[in-house]
């Protein structure tokens, strides 16, 4: 008996949000504040300071300068430590990853990373990992409550007779959308269906043998794949 990891995989956050999105809800208000604050209004800010205590220009200058090196230093200061618990967190499988050897392709499917590769050298903008010669991209982390309950749905799906027909187009719709996020096309600020062009014409590209022709899948069918994804992408953003 077999389980997809692909629902792991998609049901997970990128590692790239993971250290804002695992934090307790006073370090994501802390964080919050901090990316709230422009680098210029605080320079100015304090540079009025200095001008009211009677500072001259250079000594102005320098309360700027250091008024903006605080606040870039108080930001990688958050990141660093929260990114250092999450490590933590995985190192210890409080947290479980899920990657691609590279180079994805179609039909590739995520590989659990095991806990001991926490120790490599991790690419957190490019939700990448590296260690002992492999390399695993596109990661993204979920609970082990959530592993558990997927996994188990799965094993129950897997005992459950699968009714006859053709089959779903629904892998190929979630594995366009991905692509297509990665690609920087697709717009949380457009309608869902603004996309759907776009996904027929990659399905089209990468995958011709479909059991329905991409451009005769109906609106329906590409709203009931396509919707959770772009819905779970648009509330990511807004966090």
């Amino acid at each position: 008996m077999t389980i997809s990891l692909l629902p792991l995989w998609e049901r997970g956050y990128r590692l790239n949000k993971s250290a804002y999105l695992f934090s307790p809800a006073a370090e994501r208000d802390n964080y919050d504040r901090l990316h709230s604050i422009d680098y210029m209004s605080m320079a100015n800010d304090a540079a009025k300071a200095a001008l009211l205590v009677g500072k001259n220009a250079k000594d102005t200058g320098m309360a700027m300068t250091q008024a903006a090196s605080d606040l870039a230093k108080a930001r990688l200061d958050w990141r660093n430590r929260r990114q250092g618990v999450l490590l933590k967190w995985l190192q210890s499988a409080q947290l479980i990853a899920y990657g691609f050897e590279p180079p994805r392709r179609m039909d590739s499917q995520p590989v659990e990373i095991p806990a001991t590769y926490w120790t490599g050298r991790v690419q957190w903008d490019e939700c990448k990992l590296t260690v002992q010669g492999l390399e695993f991209i596109e990661i993204r982390i979920v609970t082990r409550q959530v592993r558990d309950e997927i996994q188990s749905r799965e094993r129950n799906d897997l005992t459950t007779p699968q009714a006859a027909g053709r089959p779903t187009v629904g892998p190929a719709i979630k594995t366009a959308f991905t692509s297509l996020q990665e690609g920087g096309e697709i717009d949380t600020n457009a309608s869902q269906q603004s996309h759907y062009p776009k996904v027929r014409r990659w399905l089209k590209e990468n995958a011709p043998s479909l059991s329905v022709p991409a451009e005769d899948i109906s609106d329906k069918t590409m709203q009931k794949h396509f919707s959770p994804l772009f819905n779970e992408l648009r509330k990511s953003y807004k966090l």
